[in-house]
Parts: C-alpha cells; sequence; structure tokens
C-alpha cells in the first residue's frame, strides 16, 4: 500500500505538548485538520477511504499510523476510531473552516 506524503506529514504534524490538551478525539482531529490547504485534505481523505473502506484490520490501521513516526499513539482500535473522526470532519467541512 502506498501512503500518500500528504498523509505522512498529517500524522508527523500531530502533537499533543500536553496528554490532556485536548478534550476530545473530536478537537485533536480539528487541531490536526486546522492548517491543510483543500488538496491535502482530498489526499487525505482518500487515503481514509481506502483504509476504512477496504476491509483494513485495525493492526493494519496501526502499523500504518506507526510507520509514519507518530509523536503520539491509541489503544488498539484508537486508530480506527481517529482516522474515522478526521474523515468525518473533513466531508462536514463543506465551509472550508478547517482550512482555507
Amino acid at each position: 500500500m502506498k501512503i500518500p506524503y500528504e498523509f505522512e506529514q498529517f500524522v508527523r504534524g500531530i502533537y499533543p505538548e500536553d496528554p490532556g490538551e485536548f478534550e476530545s478525539l473530536e478537537s485533536q482531529a480539528a487541531a490536526a485538520l486546522e492548517h491543510k490547504v483543500a488538496n491535502e485534505r482530498r489526499v487525505v481523505l482518500a487515503f481514509l477511504n481506502e483504509l476504512l473502506d477496504g476491509g483494513h484490520s485495525d493492526a493494519e490501521l496501526e502499523h500504518v499510523w506507526r510507520n509514519q513516526s507518530p509523536r503520539s499513539n491509541f489503544s488498539p482500535g484508537g486508530h480506527r476510531v481517529f482516522f474515522e473522526e478526521i474523515r468525518r470532519q473533513i466531508i462536514a467541512d463543506k465551509d472550508r473552516k478547517l482550512a482555507q
């Protein structure tokens, strides 16, 4: 599976300084998307669609995450939940509030 550069950069850019910095996965996803322009979000969305709709296991999703040298991690199954939240926010962002 080819992992797009935009996804690599997206994951590497997620850095909660303090574990309690974000109140929820929703706020962490919103912060991660905040500075992504439309083209970057389209690439990330397409890759998330491939991951989440392609029948990949939670272990495979964790492997994709860990291969990007992230600065944070999730408990088992949490990667899928976080990826689904990111995808939901990108799709819901019709007014382009997340990235101009």
